[in-house]
């Protein structure tokens, strides 16, 4: 998840809005043509039904408008009940091209059988226009058991068979707009069924992404309080550290340089009243100038300890070898200075920097490690410079392996600010092992 969730939760994210405004956009559109057919199955029923009545109508009528032709006696109103049966046959004709263009497959035979049906009813007709009133009387009778109301009563039946037969085809409509609703509703189901899942697994990766961020959150919290704190602990530790520097340079001066002046002065004193004693006077003297050697020296060995001049005039191994006799001395703990490869041309921060590097080490071993001896190894190679101090003392405790003190933080941050790294191997009672790698870049010699 580390780096990765942002990009993970917006393409879960992204999906999810776009398969929701899909379902919502697909169920729109089906809906809306599940609805455009149902209303034109509707619509079509309705005209069908309208049709087939009017048709039954314009039959019954036509019908009673020869039934009325028959029973009347004057030959006069023949046109006039003929211009009524043929605007009937025109509505009708009418009407059964719109029933033939609504009409399906499953009509088709009804239908054609209705065509030839209402053909043979309306031919039929004919002939009794041109009866005359007493064929009319004694014909008509017959004419209407026999002709007219058979073939009205086939028609009939055909429309009524028309009817069932369309209502057939709707019920076959409806049956498949409902298989299509059931199908619509299985799609409906599945998507919500994926936008859920989906959803769920978007809220689960959020949930644990920010789960985790409030971790990282709490532990970086934690990690920064304790850093302001061990940095607290640590400024308090320098100026500790500062002042006990000032403390020691204060006493050695007032102490070893001041008391070597006071008898100086005391000295020089004294030598105005000897000049009539020759003896007196030379052996005074003699005392005055080993003073001033001694306060001479005294003051070069404080400015050795702050900081060598041979680092700078003779290099990094002769300050190095100096340094472990200097402290071999003054500690009585052997040092082995072990030097192997180039140490010219090194940068000055270079020198300054592992020459403090081993004046802390001795030092801690010094203080801490009870050491009986020690060795420092240095590794001058074309890219790198390599430094051991290793000791047989009884090596760090776990508190002090874990919360580095001002030496070991000096000496880290020393490390790193030449872009090199520092590792601490120690085990109780079998010593302490310092290893520092250092990038060479080397000094340009002009």
């Amino acid at each position: 998840m580390r780096g990765g969730s942002g990009p993970v939760l917006v393409f879960g994210f992204g999906t999810l809005v776009v398969l929701i405004a899909l379902t919502g956009l697909g169920a729109y559109r089906r809906g809306q043509q599940i609805q455009s057919e149902l209303a034109s199955l509707h619509e079509l029923d309705r005209n069908v039904t309208a049709s087939l009545h009017a048709l039954e109508a314009d039959i019954h009528l036509s019908g009673i408008f020869v039934r009325d032709y028959l029973l009347d006696p004057s030959h006069l109103t023949a046109d006039l009940h003929r211009r009524e049966l043929l605007e009937i046959r025109r509505r009708t004709e009418q009407r059964l091209r719109e029933l033939g263009a609504s009409a399906g497959k499953e009509d088709s035979a009804a239908f054609h059988r209705l065509l030839v049906e209402i053909d043979s009813y309306w031919d039929s007709l004919e002939p009794v226009f041109n009866w005359t009133p007493q064929q009319k009387m004694s014909l008509g009778s017959v004419f209407l058991r026999r002709q007219v109301l058979p073939r009205r009563d086939a028609v009939l039946a055909l429309a009524g068979e028309i009817q069932k037969l369309n209502q057939a085809g709707l019920a076959r409509q409806r049956q498949r707009l409902r298989r299509s609703e059931q199908a619509y509703r299985r799609y409906l189901s599945a998507m919500l069924a994926i936008t859920v899942s989906l959803g769920l697994l978007v809220a689960a990766l959020s949930i644990l992404r920010i789960h985790r961020l409030e971790g990282e959150t709490r532990s970086q919290q934690r990690r920064t309080e304790q850093a302001e704190h061990e940095l607290r602990r640590l400024s308090q530790q320098l100026v500790q550290a500062q002042e006990a520097e000032r403390k020691s340079l204060s006493r050695e001066l007032h102490d070893q340089v001041g008391q070597m002046l006071t008898a100086l002065r005391m000295e020089l004193g004294s030598l105005g009243s000897l000049r009539d004693s020759p003896q007196d006077f030379e052996r005074h003297l003699r005392e005055a100038k080993t003073l001033a050697e001694q306060t001479l020296a005294a003051v070069r060995d404080l400015a050795t300890g702050l900081r060598p001049a041979m680092l700078d005039d003779l290099g990094l191994g002769p300050a190095l070898e100096w340094q472990a006799r200097d402290f071999a001395r003054r500690s009585g703990i052997p040092v082995t200075v072990e030097i192997d490869g180039s140490l010219e041309g090194l940068p000055e921060s270079h020198r300054t920097c592992v020459f403090r590097i081993v004046q802390e080490a001795l030092t801690n071993c010094a203080r801490h490690a009870r050491a009986q001896n020690i060795r420092v190894a240095v590794h001058g190679g074309p890219e790198k410079l390599s430094l051991m101090v290793q000791d047989d003392g009884v090596g760090l405790a776990p508190r002090e392996a874990g919360g580095r003190g001002l030496g070991l933080l000096g000496i880290q941050e020393r490390v790193r600010e030449l872009g090199g790294s520092m590792t601490i191997r120690s085990q109780a009672q079998r010593g302490t092992l310092l290893q520092v790698e250092i990038p060479t870049p080397r000094e340009v010699v002009s």
